[in-house]
Parts: C-alpha cells; sequence; structure tokens
C-alpha cells in the first residue's frame, strides 16, 4: 500500500514539476466519483378556466411559468393534461427555451374536449426556459415539468 501512495505521490509531483496541466486533471479524474443525478421538479402547476377568462385583451386566460435548467443537465420532460367541458376551447401552448421557441395549438372543434401531450429534451441547454400556456373555453390544466440534473 505505501509504495502505491508513494507512486502516486511522484506520478502528481512528476506532471506538476513538467508543467503538464491536462495530465494532473486527468490525474485527479481517476479519483473523482463520478456526478450523482436525480429528478428535479420544475413545474407542478394546476389550473383552471372559463368563461370570464375571456374579458381581457388575450381573450383568454394567460399563464407563464419560468423555471431554470443547471448546466449540466441529462433530460427535460415537459407533459400537459387539459380537459374542455364544454364543446368549443382553444389551447394555445408555448416552450421558450434559450436556443428556440416551440408551439402548440389545440382546438377542439371537432375533436377530442381533452388533450395530452408529452415533450421530451436531451441535454437541454442550461439557462432560463419559460413556459407559457393560453386557454379559452371552460375547464382545467395540469402541467408538469421535471429535469434530470446534478446534486
Amino acid at each position: 500500500m505505501k509504495k502505491i501512495v508513494i507512486l502516486l505521490a511522484l506520478l502528481l509531483a512528476l506532471a506538476s514539476l513538467s508543467g503538464c496541466i491536462s495530465g494532473i486533471e486527468k490525474f485527479k479524474e481517476l479519483f473523482t466519483p463520478p456526478p450523482s443525478y436525480e429528478w428535479v421538479t420544475k413545474v407542478d402547476q394546476k389550473g383552471e378556466f372559463g368563461i370570464f377568462d375571456i374579458l381581457n385583451k388575450n381573450l383568454g386566460k394567460v399563464d407563464y411559468f419560468p423555471f431554470t435548467i443547471e448546466n449540466g443537465t441529462k433530460y427535460l420532460h415537459v407533459s400537459i393534461h387539459v380537459n374542455f367541458s364544454k364543446p368549443i376551447g382553444f389551447l394555445n401552448l408555448t416552450i421558450v427555451t434559450p436556443e428556440k421557441n416551440i408551439t402548440k395549438e389545440y382546438s377542439t372543434i371537432a375533436k377530442s374536449y381533452k388533450y395530452d401531450d408529452f415533450f421530451y429534451f436531451d441535454n437541454p441547454k442550461p439557462g432560463n426556459w419559460k413556459i407559457m400556456i393560453k386557454v379559452t373555453g371552460i375547464g382545467d390544466y395540469k402541467l408538469f415539468a421535471e429535469a434530470y440534473q446534478k446534486v
């Protein structure tokens, strides 16, 4: 055991004397445990909307849910479920990322009164994100976003 410790100390000293910074970094990587990850909830919201929510400049209920994605995050999942209780309903969902905006629209005309969607992001760009929901009609929604990130 003493020989191993002495050998490692000599290797470290030799790398530092030779000015080999990358050698020191590689040496540190050997003894650094890999980072641990876990699912972290970013957004968990429920909301209701009704006929009186159209009495504004947006002609519907608009909610914003900002959150931050940390550097090194592996995955981001966003799911939405909307129940419309009357025959006419409209949804506009926008996910604002640091790179681009992703927009989905849904109308209940000649379609189901329920809307479910799931968005999957592999290695999401770190920074400020925002989910915007605009709903018209009568009903409720549930929005959930979770990130698999370093802890």
